[in-house]
This record gives structure tokens, sequence and C-alpha cells, in this order.
């Protein structure tokens, strides 16, 4: 896809994936979202800082919940109806 979502992390669901609410999307997106959308985290392969680890959903309540996050779209899960996203934390924006 290509897209880029933003929002702030409502609730964490497992430890690989959270609800984020939608706030800001990119000008050029593909497709549309919904206010709140499911997020899984997909794996980012960066041989300098090994990701591979396994996250309790503890861990991702600490490091996420309440958040600014921005997500690069990857697919659509048919299954599940969940973006796989590659998410990174983001100082929130002015006036957020």
């Amino acid at each position: 896809m290509g897209d880029g979502i933003g929002g702030a992390v409502i609730s964490i669901l497992t430890n690989n994936a959270f609800e984020l609410l939608v706030s800001h999307t990119r000008k050029d997106n593909q497709e549309s979202y919904g206010k709140v959308e499911k997020i899984i985290m997909g794996k980012i392969d960066d041989p300098n800082e090994p990701q591979y680890e396994e996250k309790t959903k503890e861990d991702l309540e600490r490091a996420l919940k309440g958040k600014f996050v921005s997500c690069n779209v990857q697919y659509r899960d048919a299954k599940t109806d969940a973006l796989v996203c590659n998410v990174f934390v983001q100082r929130p924006p002015e006036g957020f």
C-alpha cells in the first residue's frame, strides 16, 4: 500500500497489536481509513538494531500507550481487517 496514518495509541490488544485513534492521514493515501484502526506491527529488518526479540503485551503498553505514532501501512489483513504497519513513535503534532 505505502499509505501513512498517524494518531494516538488508545489500547494494546496483544504483544504486537494495538488500536490507533486515527487523527492524521497523508494526502496521497490510496485507501480510506476508519477513525479507529487495529494495527499489527510488522517486523523491521535492521541488521544494526535487530528487533526480533519477543515483546510482551505489558512491554508494548509501556512503550506505546497514549503516545502519538505514525504508521507506514504495508497491507490490510483480509482475515482480521487489521492493518499491518511499520510503526514509529513521534512527537505529537502542534496542538494535539
